[in-house]
């Protein structure tokens, strides 16, 4: 933009003298018209600016790990002039799963014309991306004045866990298990322990009316949760190193690992209760026995944080206990774990629960840790491969 502007100067200054050489009407018009026409494309390029629309439409709103989708990028000139350059700054998806930030993107349209471009890709991690502009910038036809959008428009991706199925493998819980209250639903508790505002997908049955009479809007009870479960699934996602994509690596197998069990105790005709934690401060419960509670959890999965260094599977432990009632198997799924939190955990859920199965995602698990697994009866730790879990899972449940 400087060159322009420089070659401008240069040939206002040569208009300047050239009108001066020789005094005539036909050096002084081109004087004038180099002086004018600045002012002119500055009016037309205000106005294109403000006619231009530019908006960012995605194929889809939720998307599997690593499946490939596009963003759109739509400009309508509504103006009789064409606009060219329009210079794109965003953040989008690339081929390799990486999302970048400031990609750029050049376009030109037509006058009362639309244009468009399509970015492609996959992303290679579970959560919700913004997708979308960061700046739109457009030029006069002399490329000496800028004028920059207000309006950056952008769009919401869920990326959701893969989906592992483990139907040929062995039963998850035990045969004798007395599966009569699964019958009854987690959540069919007699009392409530709060409202909260109805969301799709639950129940028309757990709709609080006289407080939706009062809101005018439909409130929903959370019920206090039942004991009634085949399986405790623990899952906790606490960083274990200062690389993020370790982290991330290391929550997905977490989170994979869980949404695999789950659905396999559901296939099995049982119920499993997910015990989870939903910030630093909050920890989550919610029961699946039917594929619509898996689905849920699957939403629910794709967005859940990874939390504070300070805040691992010992910190969701205490909530677990109260849910146990002494047969069901528990599954902790943790990224590392340690010998003295293992015999913690141990000491408090030991006896009130079946099996105890861990899950974790570090690579080297400590001698201490294996040997006190091995002096816990009921007890088992297991090796979760970041890059491939359905195989991790598949051998150590035969």
């Amino acid at each position: 933009m400087a060159k322009y502007r420089f070659l401008y100067a240069l040939i206002y200054v040569g208009s300047a003298a050239f009108a001066l050489a020789y005094e005539s009407k036909l050096t002084l018009v081109l004087f004038l018209g180099v002086a004018i026409l600045p002012i002119v494309t500055l009016i037309i390029m205000v106005l294109s600016g403000m006619l231009l629309k530019v908006e960012v439409i995605p194929d889809t709103a939720y998307v599997g790990k690593m499946q490939d989708f596009d963003v759109t990028i739509k400009v309508t000139n509504r103006f009789i002039a064409p606009v060219a350059p329009i210079m794109i700054t965003g953040t989008f998806q690339k081929a390799d799963g990486t999302v970048l930030t400031g990609r750029h993107l050049v376009l030109n349209a037509g006058p009362l014309r639309k244009c468009e471009y399509v970015f492609g890709g996959c992303i290679r991690y579970r959560g919700e991306y913004h997708l979308g502009i960061e700046s739109t910038v457009i030029y006069d036809f002399l490329r000496i004045f800028r004028f920059r959008l207000r309006n950056n428009p952008g769009c919401d991706v869920v990326v959701t866990p893969r989906r592992i199925m483990l139907d040929e493998t062995n039963a998850l819980c035990a045969d004798d298990y007395d599966s009569s209250i699964t019958n009854t639903s987690f959540m069919d508790s007699g009392s409530f322990a709060s409202v909260r505002k109805y969301a799709d997908g639950d129940l028309m049955k757990r709709v609080h009316w006289k407080l939706s009479a009062k809101h005018d809007e439909l409130m929903v009870k959370e019920m206090e949760q039942n004991l009634g479960s085949s399986a405790l699934i623990v899952t906790d996602m606490h960083p274990v190193s200062k690389d993020e994509d370790e982290n991330m690596r290391a929550a997905d197998a977490c989170v994979e690992a869980a949404l695999a069990i789950t659905r396999k105790i559901i296939s099995d005709g049982r119920s499993a209760v997910n015990v989870y934690r939903t910030n630093d401060k909050s920890v989550g419960v919610l029961s699946a026995e039917k594929p619509e509670d898996y689905e849920r959890l699957v939403a629910l999965f794709a967005v859940l944080p990874i939390t504070g260094e300070k805040n691992g599977v010992e910190t969701l432990i205490p909530r677990a206990a109260e849910l146990l009632n002494g047969t069901e198997p528990l599954f902790i799924i943790t990224p590392k774990l340690d010998a003295k939190v293992f015999s913690a955990i141990v000491d408090r859920v030991g006896a009130s629960c079946g099996e105890i199965r861990i899950y974790t995602t570090d690579p080297h698990p400590s001698d201490e840790l294996a040997a006190a697994a091995g002096s816990v009866r009921n007890a088992s730790i297991h090796r979760l491969d970041p890059e491939d879990v359905s195989v991790s899972l598949r051998n150590s449940l035969k």
